[in-house]
């Protein structure tokens, strides 16, 4: 799928929307005091690509974008619970863009 599409960019705001949400680094991403509302978005880039183009991320992809930027365990720091939610809200985007 093409950057510039309409589904592209829904999805890249909705990845980038869940993990600002998500923050596993407490950088409240968007607020007066926190990061840039961007801050995730390599990381959404590279989700949003396997997203649309399996249709569905696993546990070991997001691992694998995490580990890309942050050289570091994504279900280490969140939680095995936690990053199942995150499995799951990730892939309804998905399912709500179709």
């Amino acid at each position: 799928m093409r950057a510039g599409t309409v589904t592209y960019r829904q999805t890249l705001a909705g990845v980038l929307a869940v993990l600002s949400d998500v923050d596993p680094y407490g950088l409240e991403p968007g607020s007066p005091e926190g990061a840039p509302s961007n801050e995730y978005e390599m990381e959404a880039v590279d989700l949003v690509r396997i997203l649309l183009k399996a249709g569905a991320v696993t546990t070991h992809d997001v691992e694998a974008v995490w580990m890309r930027w942050f050289s570091e365990s994504l279900v280490l720091r969140l939680g095995p619970l936690r990053m199942a939610q995150l499995i799951d809200r990730l892939n309804g985007l998905v399912n709500d863009a179709r």
